[in-house]
């Protein structure tokens, strides 16, 4: 793989663990305010 293939892995990769986490953070604040 290329320097240039290699970033653009890494930053998907960034992009969905950031996704996820704003996702699960989301969650747990509804949940708080349900409760």
């Amino acid at each position: 793989m290329t320097s240039v293939s290699i970033g653009f892995f890494i930053l998907g990769a960034v992009i969905l663990w950031g996704g996820f986490m704003v996702t699960l953070a989301i969650t747990i604040k509804n949940e708080r305010k349900t409760n």
